[in-house]
């Protein structure tokens, strides 16, 4: 009975801070900032849309993705996903996220939660504030290595230049077992992702991406642009929080709530 309160009293906690992070943020969203530094990304940003899951977009584009190669449908038909046209209750689904596996890099940029740049002399740092992990972007002029030979790893391999007032970095490496976003489409050890970051005045990050994935889709794609805030200091999401995603936390909650909910029991 204790955990079961302890549980329902997370739930709801959780709830309130994400209604409050997306009340700041949407409150913050009107006019664009003064003069700014289009090459220091340093900072807090968070997403225009608000924070928390509950409103992440579960996709990166609106619209269809290109046809997908034969491969590529036997992975999506194996990933059941609790979100999308696919989606069945979360205890039947089998999403890696469910057992509190990393969200890999993709699916952490549509959750919508904070995160921070901080450029170094030969690399950038990206702290997330979802799974309190950190990647570097290799700033020094080495070359991308081929896809396969990289990692892998759940945040992949990345190097990054500046093209104009764009920074441009490239990654591979990524690890496959994770999914490309909540509805479950897959990607293989192949891909090749293109981040585009532009800084459009001082308070506006924008992002799109380009998905290079022979083994998936039969052509590479760009995504939709995401656009992200910059949080000031004093803001609810001036710092990041640690908000680590812990097996031992996952397994109570899907043993008290998830399951139960699902009709499924498990012995």
């Amino acid at each position: 009975m204790k955990t079961r309160i302890a549980v329902l009293l997370l739930l709801v906690t959780s709830s309130t801070a994400f209604a409050q992070r997306g009340a700041a943020t949407r409150a913050n969203t009107s006019t664009p900032g003064p003069a700014h530094d289009p090459h220091d990304l340093s900072g807090v940003w968070l997403s225009a849309g608000g924070g928390g899951g509950a409103g992440a977009a579960s996709q990166w584009r609106k619209e269809s993705l290109p046809p997908i190669t034969a491969e590529g449908a036997t992975r999506m038909k194996a990933n059941i996903p609790a979100k999308g046209p696919r989606g069945v209750v979360p205890a039947k689904a089998n999403d890696p996220i469910g057992e509190a596996n990393p969200p890999g890099l993709l699916r952490t940029f549509l959750y919508n939660r904070p995160f921070e740049f901080i450029p170094r002399a030969d690399k950038v740092m990206q702290v997330f504030e979802w799974t309190n992990h950190w990647r570097q972007i290799w700033t020094d002029g080495r070359k991308v290595p081929v896809a396969e030979d990289a990692g892998p790893f759940w945040y992949g391999y990345s190097v990054g230049k500046w093209e104009g007032d764009t920074f441009v970095v490239e990654t591979v490496g990524l690890d496959s077992r994770e999914w490309l976003d909540d509805w479950g489409t897959p990607y293989s050890e192949s891909l090749r992702l293109q981040e585009r970051w532009h800084r459009l005045d001082r308070d506006n990050l924008e992002l799109t991406i380009r998905i290079d994935d022979p083994k998936t889709f039969t052509q590479a794609w760009t995504s939709d642009k995401k656009m992200y805030r910059l949080q000031p200091k004093d803001s609810p999401d001036g710092e990041l929080l640690e908000v680590i995603f812990a097996p031992v936390d996952e397994k109570v909650f899907n043993e008290n709530v998830r399951d139960p909910a699902g009709g499924v029991v498990k012995k």
